[in-house]
């Protein structure tokens, strides 16, 4: 190691030893680095700055700018090129600061080449080798670091990242939407004559439900559902909108469709057998879709203030919603006072190197041209994607902002109810907080 790095431990050495050993048994030589240079210097890790190359303070100031004006004590998760604690002490207002190691490799590097004892031996600052996933505010998040951190961050990350990307995250769901507006407006009629999803609460009470998405993991338990299917007494099955036609396909029929986003189409799903399959949609949902239902239809609102206006005129059952039609599921199934429900299908990223069930091996005819576009679309994507989570075996698996963006959401609102047992069929998709993986059949 060099002299800068056993300067830098030797002081970490006397304030917290045990991140001091963690720090001499990792090793850096897998990390592509480079040193970048423009107005100011910054290492480069696999292929991300960890500060900008041209003005590092005026970017660390931007950072702490974000904080409220009272803090006292704030939190820092990563280091970067270490410009943001540095600053931070030069300020008597902030009593206490918390740095937090997301890549030990990564800190291990830039004590190597750079110096970092000014703030290492400031009697305000501590050193967290495990922060807890639960964020502690106010806090300064280092951008970089966050695609660089621990596969023991992850959940971490994930946190931060979905609250640095929530004002672009909620544009499509703004009070003035005008896609919203026109689906609310051309689906007045059935929002007042359709009944409530509430209503499904007294006919369809149940012990056990099974929630159904269309994650590639499903494939895995088709011939599970399907005599699962025959057998009396089963679960309420719910399933998800896109899920459908695979489990069609499988002669597989859930009790309950839920379809939530203002992009399904009819093409999404095989309208013309769902007599008797029961849909609860939400107001944004494609009138053709809604038109063409053959089953009953149940409304339901998601509790965002989106769906305030219409719950005040035309009241009806509120779900919980934060980006896919997974959550609603859930909760339906939890306000049919389900007491144990197992997810088939709910993986949140791409495993066995497919986006969904069925629809990425499936062939559609010519006639089907825009079932066939989406399919290119959503794979196209698949085969970009440069996130990951890890799976139920311990695994990256690859999958995208949005979808590790809901993982954690639902992972929010397993936490907030334990009275309700959450089982995982599948171990092939993201290992998901607050559930037990269970065989089906076991």
């Amino acid at each position: 190691m060099t002299e800068l790095f056993n300067a830098n431990l030797n002081i970490i050495s006397q304030r917290w030893p045990i991140i001091a050993s963690a720090l001499q048994q990792v090793s850096f030589d897998h990390l592509d680095a480079a040193l970048v240079t423009g107005q100011n210097q910054t290492i480069s890790v696999n292929g991300i700055q960890l500060s900008s190359r041209h003005d590092r303070l005026s970017e660390a100031r931007l950072f702490i700018d974000t904080l409220p004006q009272e803090t006292k004590t704030v939190t820092v998760y990563g280091i970067g090129m270490g410009d943001v604690p540095s600053l931070l002490i030069d300020n008597p207002q902030y009593t206490q600061i918390k740095v937090c190691i997301l890549n030990l490799a990564v800190l291990a590097l830039v004590l190597a080449y750079t110096d970092q004892s000014e703030w290492l031996s400031h009697p305000s600052v501590i050193l967290s080798l495990n922060p807890d996933a639960k964020l502690d505010y106010p806090y300064v998040a280092i951008p970089p670091e966050l695609s660089l951190c621990d596969e023991a961050h992850a959940r971490l990350r994930d946190l931060l990242v979905m609250e640095l990307n929530q004002d672009f995250a909620n544009r499509r769901h703004r009070l003035d939407d005008p896609l919203t507006l026109e689906r609310f407006k051309c689906n007045e009629a059935l929002i007042i004559t359709d009944p409530d999803a509430a209503s499904l609460i007294e006919t369809m009470r149940t012990d056990k439900a099974i929630v159904i998405g269309s994650g590639p993991s499903l494939e895995e338990h088709y011939d599970y559902l399907r005599a699962l299917c025959k057998q009396p007494n089963k679960p309420v099955m719910i399933a998800a909108d896109t899920a459908l036609r695979g489990l069609f396909h499988n002669d597989i029929r859930p009790d309950i469709v839920v379809t939530a986003d203002s992009l399904i189409d009819s093409y999404h799903l095989p309208l013309e057998d769902t007599d008797d399959i029961k849909l609860v949609y939400f107001p944004k949902a494609n009138p053709r879709v809604l038109e063409n239902w053959r089953g009953p239809r149940f409304i339901a609102y998601g509790q965002s203030d989106v769906y305030d206006a219409l719950a005040q005129r035309y009241p009806k059952l509120r779900l919980y919603i934060s980006g896919s039609v997974i959550h609603p599921a859930i909760d339906l199934a939890v306000n049919l006072k389900a007491k144990q429900i197992t997810l088939f299908g709910c993986d949140f990223g791409y495993c066995h190197d497919k986006s969904h069930a069925f629809w990425s091996t499936h062939s559609f005819s010519q006639e089907d041209s825009d079932a066939r576009a989406w399919v290119s679309a959503v794979d196209n994507t698949r085969k970009t994607a440069r996130h990951w989570v890890l799976d139920g075996h311990g695994n990256r698996i690859t999958t995208d902002l949005n979808l590790r963006a809901y993982l954690r959401y639902l992972e929010l609102y397993i936490a907030r109810h334990p009275q309700v047992g959450f089982y995982r069929a599948s171990l092939s998709g993201a290992d998901i907080q607050g559930t037990q993986h269970k065989e089906p059949g076991a």
